[in-house]
């Protein structure tokens, strides 16, 4: 026996079955017509209610015409409340009022009409709850007891119904369900939506099928060439997600079509995925630029920083990719890899030092061991045995069995003659890496340089294992670490200039010698911008390395970067550089460092930024005090932008110092007046406010300005 239900999705026309259309014989007894709801729209003036109630009654009763008096008044007050409250859909007060009156008045029988409405909305309502809830079941048994909801009157109920039919595996009882709806519903809106409401559930085979009920509309154009174009997205994606399809020449020249004619992202950013996950980079390129213009978000960011690093164009997406790397772990992803293919492309390019500052510090915060072993590789390929040497240790504390920055530690200590160290890390790696052993081992050597490492190199596609197999083990000739004999592996290619030392991220925080804090510096608002000024350390706080063993072992370097800070607590900045000259020209390593450091804060204090700047990057700094000094010198430039009027530079040099280390108040405040100054009052008062909020009394006469300044512009 077939379910109610499937009789009623098989029905071939019109929204009542046949048996219903057919007129009474002659001389039949006419049925009495409920026309109550009809006379309660008419009252109410509910023209769409009321035409779908003339509708229905027409199609029941062929031969029925609207009463004459449909517009008089009611006979009946409290039918016409029961009706009202029908209309609002308190369903439970109808029950409630049909019962009070029936209590009143046990003669009354309320119109068959008006019960027959209540049971059809409570059942609509159970369905549609048991839909919400995903209990596909209950929708099916609802909808085979309740088959009178099956018509186009309630479009929503089959929509839930064919749904239900496709989440219990029922595809032809779900197709048929589409397929009554597009033969016998006629509402264009309607139609549109059921195409889109069965595309997630059916195949292209059975929405083939319901595109074949396609009808013209009242242009005489097709009324689905959206879905059409759906369709081809939807082949395109699965293409894009899968490499081993490939959609049709036809596909994507419409989806091109589309894309340009559109202005949303997502049509180009379809194109650019399918595109780079099939090996077309270039072309994809332009798809995800065209896509993050506009505001394709954090998928096209991420698809224009691969296809630039894929076409060897890596230092261009490393901005963006670090402007977006936090906006989604696969942006994160990207922004490593990029970085990566930069420190161990072949040979190493000169990167700046806004780019290794910007990304050391994201490798110590996550731990990442091939972000370490990869300026772990940068820095040995520039020359920095040292830097190299802190950075593959970093990555050997987070990983003891990385073997690759097992092997840049080894190659590292050959270069620097540690034969100690060496021989300690081999004996370690004895039996797990032969390379590691090879390097002093000559015969196992010589049998790993037959092996042609350098064919390797070129089938790979790791930029890691590239930069570890691009060094050649030391020639077969060659003696134990201090006997003298130069190890030229990794040595940069002739015509190529290393990195200087001051241009690279120096060795990680954790492994730099201990520093104390630095005095913090002091802070003003700048409703009257001051001077920005980083005083010099006071006494009990400044670093230590003046001092001590080091500064034994420093001489006369030692004894002038002594001098230079004392001149610092005495307010002579000026004297106190000349001081810090000769400490560097004397000193040497962290007494070097230490006089670069007090020389560029000297110069900040004069306002000189700079020479600042300059002086800065004189000796190899900490992360950490690179990352304050930089704070600090666009800070100092920020306020000679302001003090200049020049209130756009400003803002941008604030926008650069908060990319690196938080905003004070002081801060805060000169952004706010360069917002002023610029009449951008909105940010302004944004900013002005959020101060106010934090108790700086300051912040409100920013405020007052505001309100000033726009009712004078109003008067003009």
């Amino acid at each position: 026996m077939i379910p109610a239900i499937a009789q009623q999705i098989e029905l071939p026309v019109g929204n009542a079955p046949a048996a219903d259309r057919t007129p009474p014989a002659d001389g039949a007894a006419r049925p009495s017509i409920d026309e109550s709801a009809l006379r309660y729209f008419a009252s109410q003036g509910d023209t769409r209610r009321l035409e779908a109630e003339i509708a229905r009654l027409r199609a029941l009763y062929p031969d029925w015409s609207p009463p004459a008096d449909l517009f008089g008044p009611q006979s009946d007050p409290d039918l016409e409340r029961m009706w009202k409250l029908y209309a609002e859909g308190k369903l439970s007060d109808v029950r409630s009022a049909i019962a009070a009156r029936q209590a009143s008045d046990p003669s009354w029988q309320p119109p068959a009409e008006l019960l027959a409405r209540l049971d059809e909305s409570e059942n609509r309502r159970r369905l549609i709850n048991a839909s919400d809830a995903q209990q596909w079941s209950t929708v099916l048994r609802m909808a085979t007891e309740t088959p009178g909801l099956l018509t186009c009157s309630n479009v929503d109920i089959l929509w839930r119904v064919g749904e239900a039919f496709a989440k219990t595996n029922q595809m032809q009882r779900s197709l048929d369900a589409y397929t009554y709806l597009l033969t016998n519903c006629n509402d264009a809106a309607e139609r549109l939506a059921t195409i889109q409401k069965a595309l997630p559930l059916l195949d292209d085979e059975q929405v083939k099928q319901l595109l074949a009920l396609e009808r013209k509309d009242a242009q005489g154009q097709p009324e689905f060439t959206s879905i059409r174009d759906e369709l081809i997205r939807r082949r395109v994606g699965r293409a894009a997600e899968n490499p081993e399809f490939v959609a049709s020449s036809d596909d994507i020249a419409r989806l091109e079509t589309l894309a340009r004619a559109g202005n949303t992202p997502g049509d180009p950013l379809l194109l650019g995925w399918y595109l780079f996950r099939h090996d077309e980079a270039s072309r994809a390129l332009d798809w995800f630029k065209l896509a993050l213009d506009r505001q394709g978000g954090a998928k096209a960011a991420e698809g224009y920083v691969l296809a630039l690093n894929s076409l060897g164009r890596a230092l261009e997406g490393e901005p963006i990719a670090f402007q977006w790397r936090d906006a989604a772990p696969e942006n994160g992803k990207a922004y490593l890899d990029v970085v990566i293919s930069l420190l161990t492309a072949a040979p190493p390019p000169v990167l700046s030092e806004t780019v290794l500052t910007r990304f050391s510090p994201v490798v110590m915060r996550d731990k990442y061991v091939p972000g370490a072993q990869a300026l772990g590789w940068y820095a040995y390929n520039t020359g920095q045995l040292v830097v190299a040497q802190a950075w593959f240790q970093t990555a050997l504390s987070w990983d003891p069995n990385d073997e690759p920055s097992s092997y840049g530690l080894a190659l590292t200590y050959w270069r620097l003659n540690d034969a100690a160290r060496l021989n300690a890390l081999v004996q370690s790696w004895r039996g797990r890496s032969e390379r590691i052993v090879a390097l002093v081992d000559a015969n196992l050597r010589a049998q790993l340089e037959a092996r042609n490492l350098q064919g390797q190199i070129n089938r790979t596609t790791n930029p890691l294992v590239a930069a570890a197999l691009r060094v050649t083990p030391p020639p077969a000739n060659a003696g134990a670490p201090g006997t003298g004999l130069a190890y030229t592996a990794g040595q940069p290619p002739t015509g190529f200039q290393p990195v200087p030392t001051q241009q690279f991220q120096p060795v990680p925080a954790q492994l730099a010698p201990a520093q104390t804090a630095q005095a913090a510096p002091v802070r003003r608002a700048y409703a009257q911008p001051a001077t920005y000024r980083q005083p010099a350390p006071a006494a009990a706080n400044r670093p230590r390395s003046a001092s001590g063993d080091t500064a034994r072992g420093s001489g006369g370097g030692a004894a002038a970067l002594s001098r230079g800070w004392r001149l610092m607590e005495l307010n002579r900045p000026i004297e106190a550089v000349t001081a810090f000259d000769e400490a560097i020209r004397t000193g040497s390593g962290r007494i070097a460092e230490e006089a670069a450091y007090g020389k560029s804060l000297a110069y900040m204090r004069k306002g000189m930024t700079n020479q600042a700047q300059v002086a800065a990057i004189e000796a190899p700094q900490s992360p950490r005090r690179a990352m304050q000094l930089t704070a600090d010198l666009l800070a100092q430039r920020a306020y000679e932008f302001y003090k200049d009027q020049r209130y756009v530079e400003a803002i941008i040099s604030l926008d650069e110092r908060a990319r690196i280390s938080p905003e004070q108040q002081d801060l805060m405040m000169m952004r706010g007046w360069s917002y002023f100054n610029i009449r951008d009052y909105q940010s302004a008062e944004r900013i002005f406010r959020a101060l106010a909020a934090q108790g700086n009394t300051d912040a409100m006469n920013g405020v007052s300005e505001i309100e000033f300044a726009r009712r004078l512009y109003k008067r003009e």
